[in-house]
């Protein structure tokens, strides 16, 4: 015989689990549009270039998305069909906005997101990271990125160890986002940010205020 306590504890699990499934499968509160473009010092020494780089933007994506519920969707991927090649990421940057300039946009993403391999070293002015502009509200979020990527690349899925190349993108997004570069060393927004995986608070903050802002036009 079947006693009304079990079937109460049987209920009560089924609606748990079923909460816990809905409130696992939550949507992000914004999702971005990223065009993703490669240089051909990439395409040359991966042939698997277009997995690289997507996965690069997936591992990307999943941590803005568990720590401040926005998803970076990559539109597209392409050949970035440079003429020649430019060894700086400042010479990169000057180039994409030269070959896509916002206001002869004709897709609808919302940032364009270029990948170089390039040699070229975070420590030297050259080849750091670079975004167009530090994000605000005002002006406009900024809609460029440059990111050099020092080894191949794969994707193992949302819970892998973030590794340097992607820690830079995370670093380079949070520009476009507000986050400016600080002091602590314990930051992701330092300078220096190495294998450092957090945003100090205020950082935090400055994001979590400024990612529903819209992109500059």
């Amino acid at each position: 015989m079947t006693t009304r306590r079990p079937i109460i504890y049987c209920i009560l699990s089924a609606l748990f689990l079923s909460s816990c499934s809905v409130f696992g499968s939550a949507s992000p509160q914004r999702v971005i549009q990223v065009k993703v473009v490669a240089d051909v010092s990439l395409r040359a020494r991966n042939p698997r270039w277009t997995e690289e780089v997507l996965g690069l933007v997936e591992a990307a994506s999943d941590y803005y998305e568990r720590e401040f519920g926005v998803r970076l969707a990559a539109q597209s991927v392409s050949p970035w069909p440079l003429r020649q090649r430019i060894r700086s990421t400042r010479g990169l940057l000057a180039q994409l906005q030269k070959d896509f300039p916002v206001q002869e946009r004709k897709e609808s993403y919302d940032l364009i997101v270029a990948f170089t391999a390039e040699a070229v070293s975070r420590y030297v002015s050259a080849g750091r990271p670079r975004v167009d502009r530090i994000g605000n509200c005002r002006q406009g979020l900024g809609s460029y990125v440059v990111v050099p990527v020092n080894q191949i690349f794969q994707y193992t899925g949302p819970h892998g160890q973030p590794e340097l190349d992607v820690i830079a993108l995370i670093h380079e997004f949070g520009h476009i986002f507000g986050a400016e570069h600080v002091d602590d060393t314990a930051s992701i927004m330092h300078e220096d940010f190495d294998y450092r995986t957090e945003f100090d608070a205020q950082n935090r903050a400055l994001i979590e205020k400024n990612k529903l802002c819209r992109f500059a036009k």
